[in-house]
């Protein structure tokens, strides 16, 4: 319990398992949605994804040397901002949507923000933490994300799927009441209609997604308050020196109680010896 003692670190811990909900969900929807929707195949959809590599690789370039400029904390916050930023993005994308136009701004956008998250999260729970300790803080950052994920995949699939399950009811009963044939029980619907239905249910999960950045986003505001010389572990600045004129008067003092010393000395040396 004393490693979670510290704010900072558990504010780190909590930041790390909001963002890997929302990412964990990202490239579950997006991989289907690329996929099915846009008819990708895997191979071409892994190559979609080079970018967001690519941001993130950046990104934690750039956050190392601005972490010992600027501290952890505005990283933190605005990588947390472009991650929730990134999210709603996404949940603008309808199945018309191209790549270029519609899948790549938010791909950098929030693969930038997570580059700026990811580095000041590690020092930040690494920091100020003993040496017998250092091994669970590192592992307790690893478990915030791996136990995220799996929150983020069951919470976001959920709200993802059924809305999904209401589109389609949705349409096929609209197709009814204008009299267009209906797909028969049991049977997938057309691809019109599916495609959409995911379309829909894809954009509400990017939507609670967003929400979860912006719950890191407050987390970091509210918990992380760490500085760049704290990180650094600078030492504190040195007293001043004393003014010159309290060393001057004090100067002239101490040669007088060297002086009177050395005369006693002398004269000590001098007296002849009381058994002569």
């Amino acid at each position: 319990m004393r490693v979670l003692a510290d704010r900072d670190r558990s504010g780190a811990y909590l930041i790390m398992l909001c963002i890997a909900t929302g990412l964990f969900g990202l490239f579950f929807f997006l991989t289907l949605f690329i996929q099915t929707v846009l008819g990708y195949s895997a191979i071409r959809a892994g190559i979609a994804y080079l970018p967001f590599a690519v941001g993130v690789v950046i990104a934690s370039t750039l956050a190392a040397p601005l972490v010992a400029r600027i501290g952890p904390r505005p990283l933190i916050l605005v990588g947390c901002a472009m991650v929730a930023g990134g999210m709603f993005w996404f949940s603008r994308l309808t199945e018309h949507a191209g790549y270029a136009s519609h899948l790549l701004g938010p791909q950098l956008v929030s693969s930038f923000g997570l580059g700026f998250v990811f580095v000041p999260l590690a020092l930040v729970a690494l920091h100020n933490v003993a040496e017998q300790d250092s091994g669970v803080a590192s592992s307790l950052l690893n478990a915030a994300q791996q136990v995220g994920g799996a929150i983020g995949l069951a919470l976001l699939g959920t709200v993802a799927w059924t809305a999904v399950a209401d589109s389609i009811r949705t349409q096929v009963a609209h197709a009814a009441a204008a009299g267009r044939p209906l797909p028969k029980p049991g049977t997938v619907p057309p691809a019109s209609i599916y495609d959409h239905a995911l379309t829909a249910g894809f954009s509400r999960g990017f939507v609670v997604a967003a929400g979860i950045g912006l719950l890191a986003l407050l987390i970091g505001i509210v918990t992380i308050r760490v500085s760049r010389q704290e990180l650094a572990g600078a030492a504190p600045e040195p007293q001043p020196a004393p003014e010159p004129e309290a060393s001057q008067s004090a100067a002239p003092q101490l040669a007088t109680v060297q002086q009177r010393e050395d005369r006693t000395a002398l004269a000590a040396a001098a007296r002849p010896c009381r058994f002569c």
